[in-house]
């Protein structure tokens, strides 16, 4: 594999390699780790599709677009300002989480105030995005290297304590259990054209990007969960890794919860700043206020972690994934140019599909009501 290539698989693991990693185990919990990899596969699948009729949206154009503008092209200008919308509020929905999982942290590691931890890591973050950084792709690579160092170590620690009886024991909860979580983690597709400019077009490659890019990111989903839910059971706790709160483990868990959510947290940031500040001609200074203030005022409430992912996930990325969806359909019907990508299965698919993301989010609605 050449190094566009391996670049692009990083960067798509690592857009769906994230913070909500620390979710997942306390997610299974509530269902039991048999039910919860047949969850893993069905909204994984759903995962899979969305991202790849991104893909097949995306290859009907020819420069860079972001979702936003390909969605309105075959919907309409009020569903392009939709499409931006969610896209904020769930990127607004996963810094608040980010935020909160971190001032929790700081709270255990340096004994202080709940109130006091989040303001200092909204103090030590905000120089950093208002000067923000180049080169971000190149260092994707090796970010993503460290973050799977520090998954697979705290997953090792996590086995020592393997209990077979926890996975083999039933769990609650209803048929979709915490689908906003698992397809919040699941998400990727947000990513795919800046994939495929950063492959110049390859559409074969693209298609193996995103298959490949899913296997793994799965695989180390099913290996965390299966390590804490093995080892804490229904015990474990909402951000895994507090699970490990005695001796040295739990600095490593400490540190491991840090670096997974202070990286993606920085990243969002830098998406909202640079895109107000580059996109809409906004101060620096403002743009940067704008991304940060918000989560900041939120994660003073002290929400729970996973209420704000299932949140997030259940509510603001099921529907962006069923406004892709109908941008697809009207695509196909419309557009008479065949696209360079086209996904298998016809209509039926993209039914099968939106039918999982609707009982996905009628499911979330639900418990929210």
């Amino acid at each position: 594999m050449n190094k566009p290539y391996i670049e692009a698989i990083s960067t798509t693991v690592g857009t769906i390699v994230g913070g909500g990693i620390l979710a997942l185990p306390y997610a299974v919990s509530k269902v039991g780790f048999i039910y919860g990899l047949l969850l893993f596969a069905v909204i994984g699948f759903a995962s899979v599709m969305v991202t790849m009729y991104t893909g097949e949206l995306s290859s009907r154009f020819k420069k860079l677009h972001q979702l936003p503008v390909i969605v309105g092209r075959y919907t309409s200008e009020r569903f392009k300002v939709l499409v931006l919308l969610f896209q904020l509020l769930t990127i607004y929905g996963a810094q608040v989480a980010y935020l909160t999982g971190m001032g929790l942290v700081l709270v255990f590691i340096l004994k202080i105030n709940y109130l006091l931890s989040v303001s200092i890591v909204f103090i030590l973050t905000l120089p950093l995005i208002y000067k923000g950084y180049r080169n971000v792709e190149s260092a994707e690579t090796p970010l993503l290297f460290i973050k799977i160092i520090f998954i697979v170590l705290i997953s090792i620690i996590a086995f020592s304590m393997f209990k077979p009886s926890n996975i083999y024991g039933s769990g609650g909860g209803a048929l979709f259990g915490s689908f906003g979580i698992i397809l919040f983690s699941l998400t990727g597709y947000t990513v795919i054209p800046e994939i495929k400019q950063e492959i110049d077009g390859d559409i074969p490659r693209l298609k193996k990007t995103i298959i490949y890019s899913y296997l793994i990111s799965i695989t180390i989903y099913i290996v965390f969960s299966a390590a804490f839910f093995g080892a804490f059971g229904q015990n474990v706790s909402q951000i895994a890794t507090a699970s490990l709160s005695t001796g040295y483990y739990s600095i490593v868990a400490a540190i491991t919860t840090l670096f997974l959510l202070i990286t993606p947290y920085i990243a969002l940031s830098l998406v909202i700043t640079d895109s107000l500040n580059l996109d809409f001609g906004i101060s620096r200074g403002k743009s940067t206020i704008a991304a940060l203030l918000f989560p900041f005022a939120v994660a003073m409430f002290a929400l729970n972690f996973d209420v704000v992912l299932e949140l997030t996930g259940g509510i603001f990325l099921s529907i962006l994934s069923i406004l892709v969806l109908l941008a697809v359909y009207n695509a196909r019907v419309s557009d008479k140019n065949k696209p360079a990508l086209l996904v298998r299965g016809g209509n039926y698919m993209l039914l099968i599909t939106g039918a999982i993301m609707s009982l996905g989010l009628i499911y979330t609605l639900a418990q929210v009501i």
